[in-house]
């Protein structure tokens, strides 16, 4: 056994820091993704989204430092939890990322009522986007009739 573990133990060590890292990534994974005070996770995820959207012209590295910039947000509240709960301020370890989410309340009269008048609300998009292509259409030839009678007649 003291023969495996020495032959191996560079492979031991590389294998418990991945079992770590997915232990991380699964805690994030079942973690909360909606809820309206923006508890846990919820903040990181909003700035990596804001940073990989800075990142789209610049490349590969801004998009590799978001994630990692992301991992460290998402320790700090693992480990914010886990101080918390050290000091009594949490129950468990784990409270302020697994939580009962809040989510809206409720829509009012007028907006279910909205929701009952449009049931198909894909084909109700549909129909609006057909319109605004066509719109879109009669604008630029009217606008391309403006600049005609501006400029002179077409040569």
């Amino acid at each position: 056994m003291r023969k495996f573990i020495k032959k191996n133990a560079f492979w031991i060590v590389v294998d418990f820091v991945f079992l770590l890292y997915f232990a991380f990534l699964g805690l994030i994974f079942f973690a909360p993704r909606v809820d309206k005070l923006e508890r846990g996770f919820i903040g990181c995820t909003k700035n990596l989204i804001e940073d990989i959207y800075q990142c789209r012209e610049v490349g590969v590295w801004c998009s590799i430092k978001a994630t990692l910039k992301n991992n460290i947000c998402d320790f700090k509240v693992i480990k914010s939890g886990f101080v918390a709960w050290l000091n009594g301020k949490q129950k468990t370890p784990f409270a302020n990322y697994y939580f009962e989410p809040v989510l809206e309340d409720e829509p009012d009269e007028e907006l279910k009522a909205l929701y009952q008048e449009h049931i198909d609300i894909f084909k109700d998009m549909e129909e609006l986007n057909k319109k605004r292509i066509e719109l879109e259409r009669k604008l630029e030839t009217q606008n391309e009739a403006i600049k005609e009678d501006t400029n002179g007649n077409k040569e």
